[in-house]
């Protein structure tokens, strides 16, 4: 779920930090700079693990912060295909339901990933997995076990419409990196489901 990448930046230290250490102005900077950031076929940043290289710092001319090129390791979340997590359920729809992880929300299972036997019901506004004679709801914020069929990754630079051309901005965003899962397996599914 969680892996280290390496990165090297340059990286200004500002002089409201010359009272810390350089090691932890640089972290700081790090986390500013990176932290709940998605890297393009890297995955989500979390929080900076370590330094491995600090260059000497310097001072371009007619600034007051120090530049420093460091190179550092990051905590990356990009779960694995076939790795199985545990979510809640955010919202339910005819085409599935979105589950979030409480730092990441981009998880789509779709209907056709849903155990045999489900349906969704439109007046409850949840799916229902019809098993044995038994119909068992899936609630919203329902503890969910879930596994990763594929990460997208996905470039969200804003499009350069046309000149006059209004209807060419799209309205809502896709997310830069999400997770496509499915919860028809053995195990997968509510947790409260495989309780004994």
């Amino acid at each position: 779920m969680f892996v280290l990448a390496v990165l090297r930046d340059t990286l200004k230290i500002v002089p409201s930090e010359f009272t810390k250490s350089r090691e932890d102005a640089l972290k700081d900077e790090i986390n500013r700079k990176y932290a709940n950031r998605v890297l393009h076929d890297i995955g989500l940043c979390m929080i900076v693990h370590d330094l491995l290289e600090i260059d000497e710092g310097y001072v371009q001319h007619s600034e007051g912060w120090i530049w420093v090129k460091v190179k550092f390791r990051l905590i990356i979340f990009r779960p694995f295909k076939d790795e199985i997590l545990v979510g809640r359920i955010r919202s339910a729809s005819p085409e599935g339901m979105q589950i979030s992880m409480g730092f990441f929300d981009d998880i789509t299972i779709s209907a056709d990933q849903m155990p045999a036997g489900s349906e969704f019901n439109v007046t409850e506004a949840a799916w229902v997995w019809r098993y044995e004679g038994s119909e068992m709801f899936m609630d919203l914020g329902e503890q969910v076990r879930f596994q990763v069929l594929d990460s997208t990754f996905l470039d969200v630079n804003p499009p350069r419409p046309k000149i006059g051309d209004v209807d060419s901005i799209p309205a809502s965003h896709p997310p830069p990196y999400s997770l496509i899962c499915t919860i028809a397996g053995d195990g997968l599914g509510l947790l409260s489901w495989w309780v004994h």
